[in-house]
């Protein structure tokens, strides 16, 4: 039991997330500096980090919803926060019981609902960044251009296509492990596919599709709209005939999404980096020492990339400050008015 646990705690997965750590680094003393930095990443941290994602997501899904963020630029924005906040939702039950137990739920949930699922909506959040960066790109290449297309729904199809791209994937997440029953418990193996040289072959596609490829487009675009932004008066010239107050403030909301997108792509390119890095060393050793350190810290910061949408957007998105207000407000007001605060009152 104990050397499958270990084959699963270091295995290569499309996002890195480490399925099914040792049961006995789990329930017993670490033996090891390294077992100590597991039990610390995954026990403690990482729920921590993935607890304050989920709040932090159920806020931007409830204020992205607002009417007066219904542009297409905001769909994308809402597609990743619901993408976020369900990769969280699954890997939180695997975090605060699934990692210590050894019952065969458990086991079955790591297989075929932790490992496969969180990898889909990683994949889908990595990709839809992706697409989103290459959307603005675009639009601030061509800004004329790019206001006479249908954004909206060429922004549905292509969250689609997003989709459909991730289940392709990581469809074989489902096929690489077995369970196998002991009495009230159970153990995990490799199955004969992962062992085929089919599986390393979409081990290397997929690790490219989602850690490489992304890096590489997110740096390239998003050093680009860097350059814009420094030069934003230079837009403002080239677009000098639409001077009305109208068309002045949808720049300024332009602007801001424009610099919104840029401080999440570099928080994901920090915190995808790491992750590829890994994967880098373990292809080329995977009998490196320390392979299982680095697997959980980079972990913690994917954890992170799926966490802290929330900040970047109260920080560099005045539009979403503004409706997060008025949904707070209204909120209070509804609570203030509630005929069972009244009631309450009139008790008193």
């Amino acid at each position: 039991s104990s050397e499958a646990d270990k084959t699963m705690s270091n295995i290569t997965e499309p996002y890195s997330v480490v399925v099914n750590s040792t049961q006995a680094v789990t329930s017993s003393p670490p033996q090891s500096l390294e077992d100590f930095i597991e039990i610390l990443c995954n026990n403690y941290i990482a729920p921590v980090i993935c607890g304050i994602g989920i709040i932090g997501n159920i806020i931007n899904y409830v204020v992205l919803s607002n009417r007066r963020l219904k542009k297409g630029s905001y769909l994308y924005l809402k597609a990743l926060t619901l993408f976020d906040l369900m990769a969280l939702v699954f890997s939180i039950p695997y975090m605060v019981v699934g990692v210590r137990s050894s019952d065969y739920f458990w086991m079955w949930y790591s297989v075929y609902i932790f490992l496969p699922m969180v990898n889909f909506f990683t994949a889908c959040s990595v990709w839809i960044t992706v697409v989103m960066g290459i959307d603005r790109f675009i639009f601030v290449k061509c800004p004329t251009w790019s206001r006479r297309r249908n954004w909206k729904l060429k922004t549905q199809i292509k969250i689609f296509a997003v989709i459909t791209f991730s289940i392709i994937i990581c469809v074989p997440k489902f096929f690489c492990y077995e369970i196998i029953e002991n009495g009230p418990t159970a153990r995990i193996r490799d199955s004969e596919f992962r062992h085929s040289l089919f599986f390393r072959y979409t081990e290397i596609v997929s690790t490219g599709a989602l850690h490489f490829f992304p890096l590489v487009i997110l740096s390239v675009v998003n050093t680009y709209l860097v350059k814009k932004l420094q030069s934003a008066r230079d837009i403002k010239k080239e677009m000098k005939s639409l001077n009305s107050e109208h068309e002045t403030e949808w720049q300024k909301s332009q602007q801001t999404f424009t610099v919104t997108l840029v401080s999440i792509v570099i928080l994901s390119i920090i915190f995808i980096l790491p992750a590829s890095i890994v994967d880098v060393a373990t292809f080329a050793d995977p009998t490196f020492t320390h392979l299982r350190t680095m697997r959980n810290l980079s972990n913690l910061l994917l954890w992170c990339n799926l966490s802290f949408n929330c900040f970047l957007y109260c920080i560099f998105n005045r539009q979403y400050l503004k409706v997060l207000r008025y949904v707070i407000d209204r909120g209070c007001d509804r609570v203030r008015r509630s005929p069972t605060r009244s009631t309450d009152f009139q008790m008193a």
